[in-house]
């Protein structure tokens, strides 16, 4: 097999978002009087999408009204908090440099809103060349739908074999394998090796660097 090409997940692959996550989730439950979350709590809640992660902070059978409530004062905290604590992991940006160096194309898709997503990237990452870069889209279901993926691929005109999908959670390890892509699972994000096994990656690294011993 000869890899080609990557395409990312971002929170708790290539960035450590748990922070600012967690702040404008907090934020947000401050209006209604409820309980804070740990950021262990929180990292056990992403990777459906913001919708999803609300849903999951709020007291079982909250109305959808309310739900979009708390999700738009949440989304509002996060676009004023979402860097402010946020950074690249050890060893990504250095990473990300010897990829584009050695002319292998690289995407990102996340299932934080697109906005998001891309403000994001050009605040971290100016200076790499993504092929491909997606947050969540209205109308397009959000991962483990392997749409944007599939978008992805089409951008980078390869075939699917020589393609790896990288990322931290069980949700990424199904997007890569829905989308017909070997996975990567990443040790240093949001969830524990023992998830990544048991949703069937095929690859574990732990460092950035370590992805380069697999081209």
């Amino acid at each position: 097999m000869t890899i080609n090409a990557f395409i990312f997940d971002l929170d708790g692959t290539l960035l450590n978002t748990i922070a600012d996550l967690r702040d404008s989730i907090n934020l947000a439950l401050d209006h209604f009087g409820y309980t804070h979350f740990s950021e262990a709590e929180v990292k056990l809640k992403v990777g459906n999408g913001m919708l999803k992660l609300i849903q999951r902070c709020l007291p079982i059978g909250s109305s959808e009204a309310h739900v979009q409530e708390v999700l738009a004062i949440f989304l509002h905290e996060y676009k004023l908090h979402q860097m402010d604590k946020t950074a690249p992991y050890e060893g990504i940006v250095d990473l990300l440099h010897e990829l584009n160096r050695r002319g292998i194309p690289c995407g990102v898709i996340s299932n934080k809103q697109n906005p998001n997503t891309q403000s994001i990237i050009r605040h971290f990452f100016s200076d790499v060349d993504f092929t491909f870069v997606s947050g969540e889209v209205k109308g397009i279901a959000p991962k483990p739908d392997p749409t944007l993926t599939l978008q992805c691929i089409d951008a980078m005109k390869l075939d699917p074999a020589n393609i790896l999908y990288v990322g931290d959670t069980k949700v990424d390890i199904a997007t890569g394998h829905n989308a017909g892509l070997k996975t990567v699972g990443v040790t240093w994000g949001f969830r524990d090796r023992k998830e990544l096994i048991d949703n069937h990656a095929d690859f574990l690294v732990d460092h950035p660097s370590q992805l380069l011993n697999l081209l």
